[in-house]
């Protein structure tokens, strides 16, 4: 607390009041010296000293904001501090300088009063409302804070800010007044220059602003914590020395007060020398104390949260190890007091606190083994101890994890989230919204989570990257241009460690990145080297101190600044035990690394026991795929050599001359990269150089016999839902089974023995297998291994004949992998051990694991229609009242545009449709998102609209002249821009759509200065390259730059100078900027791929390509033609990877999904989605898996013939006669009978006529009637019979009628002889005899159900508009319910219904429905009791009944996809995900629960309407296309899901296992419903 009594001077002898005073009354003449002597009074500060440095500035001011503060300071304190990590500092100013020459009506009140408007204006207190504040004030200023909170409390207004009040902190504050008040008030009374203050007389002692301060604040500080500090040494005030404030009046006196004493005076109570004083550290250690309370008490509150949040970020993120551990081990190698060079730099500390001008990229360089890494985290180490946010990451060459641009940006995102709430709520929202992340794409994760999110929230502070050994990235030249494309804006300051290079250095350059650029030389290494070497002299035999100071200087001046080099001596040097000894290994150790690491080699070789077991330890040290630990490299030496170390942790270093070591984490890992680099190198002559081919053959051995082994032998006849058998599993395991393909593709390929053993795991454990990478929670590896088994074979077909059995079965596993992951991925890891007993019986018939494992005993059985052989076309999105235009995909979301001008949005992984807009009457012709899936652009030929499909809010639309070409954003969404036929180039401003400015472009004519200007016919905009390409008919491609608006130059497919040239047809850029291309398709069928800077063609390739698109890291292009056929091509090379033929229309559009795997195509009226296996395999991103192989092939394209559904034939209605029979409607107006048994057709019933297709039926098992009713709302009852001869007959219709409007539903009465019809306006009833007994006029009305109860013969309800109404079955009167005569049916919205099944009993409904509460569509899925709310009793009895038995069950409806049926007391319904599901419909009391059983494949149940039976026995029938699939005994597997307890937030969801007969798995509430509607 700035301000107030800062010191004042209280003399504590009458004497020196005296003469004071009578100076004062002399100095009319002498206002120099009363000014000075007022100085000090009211300072305190020495003769000359600025008043700034004691007054500071005035008000409310935030000095210091963390990324995440969850405690407000009010006073001035360091927050680079530990312990204050999360506190935001303020600092209170207030003008109570006594020797200003003017008076001042102020007094504490005022004071109090405006700290406490100030607090309540501030935004950073205001907007967090949980945090707690404290309170430091100096002298006048605890007054002050003691009136703020008395007002605080007494105001109604300031309720919420005074229960904030946590701690306050009074330094020398005179709780009873000051002497000195009274002194400096008869002072400037007696003073000519000075006028009076009224604050000062609040401070004389006993005043009544005192008394009644402390008398309110005694009854209102009991929930305050009070800390006081009394000073003990006297102030010096010129004529004497006191203490301003007595000890009995900085003391409150209150319960629970601590008192401290400070060593100081009046003024440096809250001044100090430095962070080692004395006073300093008291102040600093009590506040501590405050700061660690409070900190316990957010973490209490917070823990289950934040821990949750973070573990599910850290599986989105794919982060199982941190940065921490290699900084740990890092810094446990640091000697205390190394490193200080460079932390003490200037131009280094000028980088740090952003000095204006100074780059904020730091790029330090050096040799190997300088001590890079260990300088990258001392910096790291700094950066934590001074609270600042940082985020490092260290590139390993021998950790597969360690080596990518994709990993460092995963991480450093994870990093950023643990320390700032904003970007952790974002990624967050990724995570719920289920924004599909590719973690091996840098540039989809560079897009998708820092530009789109990341670096468009709010910094508190500047935020540091410390990324260490670029170098040994792998694919670090993409990274460079991501840090160029950085707003300057944004603070964030990067510090890059590497060994020199002249690629980072070019890259710089051409990126014209401003860089600081440091080097690691050995003259700033040898102070540091000096120091390892004093510290490390007292373990040699050495006495003489000028021996070992000429020791020191010897080592020092050979070791050239190598760090590892003086580690490596010393290691040995202490083996020696003698001066001669040492000199004799100084004199014989080389200067130079590789002679030094030959010499160590020669030395191991001497010792024979030792050599095999040494070759063992760097064969798997050096090729693993990532660090082994001590454990899991036991295990592996025990199955690679048969032999048990059991201490090997012991020996492993000495054993291989210190070139490997163990860290913190107990992992072995080589001492430095160039121990790599020398021991693979060829021609080394040595018994420990690494043949990698050879030594990646024996891991590869090692690991498949593992995985081979009975440890991982699953019995076929454990019982169903069971998980795989607890025996513990091997410390080996996890690397074995993850890594293995890893060696095998490294291996050679020319010997048999590794097909044998593949073949042998494969028809061994391989469902184990697959289950144990499932439970790890991440399929990459599964894609990952047939990738590599792929890669594998293709080379091993040079050796051996591909028609070998083992061959064959390996390469059948291999395409059955793929599928397995992009066909059951998904249920795969919610249930890991569903492969054993619900996958293989749903795989096509010709598949390797359905011939292998569909038998398993008593495992799901599926009959009916299933698919040969694998399909890669997942779903067709069917749109029969309209044309699909366009289509466009980001992230977890795709759009298509409608000819009728609605814009339906979907969710990419489950096709579900999540909302519509519409953008006007016109056809809607181009969609494009931004960088984010929140910003949509959709545009016809007469308007532009820009969405925020978040909410489906429209933000903005303007009118065009011209019909648009082409429609982008630029790279970070501020622009959007829009091609014309009208030769411009329109550009809009994003966030409110006013025009920026147009500018035009032409056909450049080379030889000719006038510009060509006739319409373009294509125009292709690319926001990532930021340029523009424009075509006119037969003439090349032109190419504009859109920073500049320069053109660049013309791509001519023909010579330059032939005109007309080749007609273009379709044109993409390529969005990978680092590729710099663009595929152009031609009419006369060729497809070309050029570079627009210097328009060269690369390829070409003959295609007839109508449409082009190419996936969001630039790695394939597809092409469509007219006749439906789909070619996918690598796009660089433009070499064949796939083709898919169907007969089919013309596609206007492709664009893929964020993974680049899935794929979408349009074509007049529908959308089919793809998951070619072929571009699974294509896009596993490696990290160089065939480096060392010398032998790859070229594998040739797969082609796959994919087949059409006969539409006429579709089932569009199906009902079960409740035994073995089931009737299904077609397309093409017939009925026929199909056996639920086998799930064949059996035979046709009747038809209705020719294409009227059927849409609804209904049955009555008691009367054997069967109603059917087609489009055209025509109905038929017939009564169906079997004559002797086995064959079914429908008999002449009871009834045949055509009603005027749309039947929605039809109704059979309990006894079977009424039938109930609905339409939009009217409910009919008919008598089976012919005749109609009863019409209901229902007016207008959007959603309604009518419900058959088959307990109560009389009645029937009705849902409609929210109530529920009781009618009775004869008449179609209305007749009140028990309750009411009406009774609710929401909560009070506007309820949907989706569905209502009634059980078979007929004792209980459940309603499917979404509500409209607001701008929310809730889902809500709740049950009801129909035998206590159709009972006559009206007692209080019954209605309490009611109400008992209405359950709900709200928390899982959001993830319902479809009912399904009731099979006796179980509801069954398919989730989101496509599981079958059951809930115990007479479940009661407050903790509810369902059961998982089993899932149905995605492409089945993703292709619009979904039609479900249940039968008699329990078996589910769904309608496949033509046909139908029936699931028997799928209800008998049984995976218990417990939903949390109404009102418990606490409960956490935790992924599910297979249990033996259930499991209970506790999960949270699902989110609300996202969709929404715009039209």
């Amino acid at each position: 607390m700035q301000g107030g009594l800062r010191a004042a001077p209280t003399p504590d002898k009458a004497k020196a009041e005296n003469k004071l005073l009578r100076n004062v009354s002399n100095a009319s003449s002498r206002g120099s010296f009363l000014e000075r002597r007022l100085s000090i009074l009211t300072t305190g500060r020495s003769t000359g000293e600025p008043a700034d440095e004691v007054r500071g500035s005035l008000g409310l001011t935030l000095l210091h904001e963390p990324s995440e503060p969850i405690v407000d300071f009010v006073f001035e304190w360091l927050p680079t501090e530990p312990g204050f990590k999360r506190v935001r500092i303020h600092t209170y100013g207030y003008n109570s300088d006594w020797g200003e020459k003017k008076g001042s009506v102020l007094n504490i009140h005022d004071f109090g009063s405006a700290l406490l408007g100030a607090m309540n204006t501030s935004p950073h207190i205001r907007d967090s409302a949980s945090n707690p504040i404290v309170f430091v004030g100096h002298s006048m200023g605890g007054l002050v804070i003691k009136k703020a909170y008395i007002l605080a409390r007494h105001d109604p207004n300031f309720k919420d800010l005074a229960s904030r009040f946590h701690s306050t902190y009074f330094l020398a504050t005179p709780h009873r007044g000051a002497d000195s008040a009274q002194l400096l008030n008869r002072v400037i009374k007696a003073s000519m220059t000075f006028s009076t203050k009224d604050y000062i007389n609040d401070l004389i002692p006993n005043s009544g602003a005192i008394q009644a301060i402390n008398d309110d604040f005694r009854h209102l500080a009991q929930d305050l914590r009070l800390w006081s500090f009394y000073e003990s040494v006297k102030t010096n005030l010129g004529v004497s020395h006191a203490l301003i404030v007595e000890k009995d009046s900085a003391i409150l006196g209150l319960p629970e007060e601590r008192v401290q004493l400070l060593n100081a005076d009046h003024r440096h109570v809250c001044k100090f020398k430095d962070p080692l004083d004395n006073n300093y550290i008291t102040i600093r250690n009590a506040l501590v104390t405050t700061v660690d309370q409070i900190e316990k008490e957010w973490l209490v509150s917070t823990r289950d949260d934040y821990n949750n949040t973070m573990k599910a970020l850290a599986g989105y993120l794919g982060q199982s190890d941190t940065p921490d551990n290699d900084l740990v081990n890092l810094l446990d190698r640091q000697m205390e007091g190394t490193c200080q060079w460079f932390t003490n730099d200037a131009e280094y500390k000028s980088w740090r606190a952003g000095v204006e001008h100074v780059p904020k990229l730091l790029w330090l360089s050096g040799k190997p083994a300088t001590g890079k890494s260990t300088l990258a985290a001392h910096v790291v180490k700094q950066f934590y101890d001074a609270n600042i946010d940082c985020g490092c990451f260290f590139f390993r060459h021998g950790d597969k994890s360690k080596i990518s641009v994709a990993s460092m940006l995963r991480s450093l995102a994870y990093q950023m989230a643990l320390t700032n709430p904003l970007i952790r709520s974002e990624i967050l929202a990724m995570h719920d919204n289920g924004v599909l992340l590719d973690g091996n794409d840098e540039r989809s994760l560079w897009r998708s989570i820092y530009l789109s999110r990341i670096f468009r929230t709010n910094f508190h502070q500047p935020y540091f990257w410390v990324i260490d050994a670029l170098d040994e990235c792998t694919d670090f030249t993409y990274f460079l241009p991501m840090l160029a494309k950085i707003d300057k804006k944004i603070p964030l300051r990067v510090l890059l460690t590497s060994r020199p290079s002249s690629v980072i250095h070019t890259l710089l350059l051409q990126e014209r990145l401003s860089v600081l650029a440091k080097q690691v030389t050995a003259e700033t290494s040898y102070e540091d080297i000096r120091s390892i070497l004093e510290a490390n002299a007292r373990f040699l035999p050495i006495d003489n101190p000028i021996a070992c100071e000429n020791l020191i200087f010897e080592i020092l001046d050979k070791s050239n600044g190598c760090f590892l080099w003086v580690t490596l001596v010393l290691k040995e040097l202490e083996t020696t035990h003698s001066e001669q000894q040492i000199q004799e290994v100084l004199d014989s150790v080389p200067s130079e690394m590789d002679s030094l690491y030959t010499r160590i080699m020669d030395t191991m070789a001497m010792i024979p026991r030792n050599k095999r077991l040494a070759q063992a330890i760097l064969r798997w040290t050096v090729c693993a795929v990532r660090p082994l630990t001590v454990d899991e490299l036991k295990e592996a030496i025990r199955l690679d050599l048969e032999e048990i170390i059991p201490r090997l942790e012991r020996t492993v270093e000495s054993v291989c001359g210190h070139l490997v070591y163990i860290d913190r984490n107990s992992r072995v890992q080589l001492v430095h990269q160039t121990v790599r680099a020398f021991l693979i190198q060829s021609g080394l002559d040595s018994d420990f150089a690494i043949n990698r081919i050879k030594e990646h053959s024996r891991l590869a051995e090692v690991s498949l016999q593992y995985l081979c082994s009975d440890e991982l032998k699953s019995s076929r006849f454990r019982r169903r839902g069971s998980a795989t058998r607890s025996a513990k599993r091997s410390v080996f395991a996890d690397y074995a089974t993850v890594h293995f393909s890893e060696h095998i593709v490294r291996s050679s390929s020319s010997s048999d023995d590794q097909i044998i053993a593949l073949n042998s795991f494969f028809d061994r454990n391989i469902l184990t297998w697959i289950e144990i990478v499932a439970e790890g929670g991440d399929l990459y590896y599964l894609t990952q291994t047939a990738k590599n088994l792929k890669a594998y074979m293709e080379r091993q077909a040079k050796h051996r004949s591909p028609l070998g059995q083992e061959v064959h079965a390996v390469s059948s596993w291999v395409k059955d992998l793929i599928y397995i992951v992009t066909t059951f991925g998904r249920s795969l890891l919610i249930s890991p051990p569903s492969i054993h007993f619900l996958i293989p019986p749903v795989c096509p018939r010709n598949s390797i694991i359905y011939q292998t494992y569909h038998e398993y005993p008593r495992c799901l059985e599926l009959v009916g229609q299933s698919e040969p052989e694998w399909d890669d076309r997942l779903s067709c999105i069917n749109f029969s009242d309209c044309q699909v235009l366009a289509i466009a995909c980001r992230d977890n979301r795709f759009v298509i545009g409608l000819s009728d001008g609605r814009v339906v949005l979907y969710h990419t992984s489950t096709c579900q449709e999540a909302g519509q807009m519409l953008h006007g009457t016109e056809a809607v012709r181009f969609l494009e998102f931004g960088s984010s899936n929140t910003l949509l652009a959709t545009g016809g030929r007469q308007h532009v609209v820009v969405w925020d499909i978040s909410v489906g809010t429209r933000l903005w639309a303007v009118d065009i002249t011209h019909r648009l070409l082409a429609v982008g954003f630029n790279e970070d969404d501020t622009v959007l821009m829009g091609t014309t036929i009208a030769n411009y180039t329109i550009c809009w401003d994003v966030e409110g759509g006013g025009e920026i400015e147009r500018f035009f472009v032409s056909d450049q004519v080379e030889d000719d200065s006038d510009t060509y200007r006739p319409a373009p016919s294509h125009a292709q905009i690319s926001g990532e390259l930021n340029l523009l390409a424009v075509c006119y008919r037969q003439r090349p491609i032109n190419l504009w730059d859109l920073e500049d608006k320069s053109f660049i130059g013309q791509f001519h497919k023909s010579a330059p100078d032939v005109y007309p040239g080749p007609l273009l047809v379709a044109m993409v850029f390529n969005p990978n900027p680092d590729m710099n291309l663009i595929a152009a398709s031609y009419q006369d069928g060729d497809l070309v791929v050029f570079d627009p800077w210097n328009q060269r063609q690369h390829a070409i390739a003959e295609a007839n390509a109508h449409t082009l698109a190419t996936s969001s890291d630039g790695a394939t292009l597809a092409t469509g033609d007219g006749g439906g056929t789909i070619q996918i091509f690598d796009f660089e090379t433009l070499r064949l990877l796939y083709r898919s033929t169907i007969n089919d229309f013309d596609i206007r559009a492709i664009t893929f999904a964020s993974n680049n795997v899935r794929f979408f195509d349009i074509r007049r009226d529908h959308c089919n989605v793809w998951e070619p296996s072929a571009i699974v395999r294509q896009t596993v991103t490696g990290d160089g898996s065939s480096e060392y192989c010398s032998e790859g092939v070229t594998g040739d394209a797969e082609t796959v013939e994919t087949q059409l559904w006969d539409d006429s034939q579709a089932i569009t209605a199906l009902i079960s006669d409740g035994g073995d029979l089931l009737y299904c409607g077609k397309e093409d107006g017939s009925v026929d009978i199909y056996e639920a048994k086998t799930g064949q057709h059996k035979q046709q019933l009747y038809r209705h006529g020719v294409n009227a297709a059927i849409r609804l039926l209904e049955w009555n098992h008691r009367e054997n009637v069967l109603v059917s009713i087609d489009r055209s709302s025509r109905f038929q009852v017939r009564k169906i019979s079997m004559k002797t001869s086995g064959v079914w007959v429908a008999e002449n219709p009871l009834l045949d009628q055509c009603l005027g409007q749309a039947i929605q539903q039809a109704l059979l009465s309990p006894n079977g002889t009424i039938l109930l019809v609905s339409t939009t306006s009217s409910d009919q009833l008919w008598s089976l005899e012919g005749h109609q007994l009863a019409f209901r006029n229902a007016g207008v009305r959007k959603s309604w159900q009518w419900v058959d109860c088959s307990s109560d013969t009389q009645r029937l309800l009705l849902a409609v508009d929210g109530q529920i109404h009781c009618f009775d079955w004869k008449t179609l009167d209305e007749c009140p319910l028990p309750t009411s005569p009406q009774a609710p049916f929401g909560d009070g919205g506007f309820p949907t219904i989706v569905s209502m099944k009634v059980s078979s009993q007929g004792s209980t409904v459940c309603a499917h429905f979404r509500e409209r509460l607001g701008n929310q569509n809730n889902a809500k899925l709740r049950f009801w009791s129909l035998s206590s709310s159709l009972s006559s009793s009206t007692s209080k009895s019954a209605r309490d009944q009611t109400a008992k038995h209405s359950t709900s069950f709200d928390q899982i409806a959001r993830d319902v996809n479809a009912v399904i049926g009731f099979y006796k007391l179980l509801l069954l319904f398919l989730d989101q995900s496509g599981w079958v599901c059951s809930i115990n419909s007479e479940i009661s009391g407050k903790e509810k629960a369902y059961t998982r059983h089993f899932f149905i494949p995605y492409g089945w149940h993703c292709n619009g309407e979904l039609l479900f039976a249940v039968t008699a026995k329990g078996s589910i029938v769904l309608v496949r296309r033509d046909g139908i699939a029936v699931f028997h005994r799928g209800l008998d597997f049984e995976e218990r899901v417990i939903l949390s307890i109404e009102g418990d937030a606490a409960a956490s969801k935790t992924k599910p296992h297979w249990r033996s007969p259930v499991l209970e798995n506790h999960i949270d509430s699902p989110r609300p419903e996202q969709r929404w509607d715009s039209v």
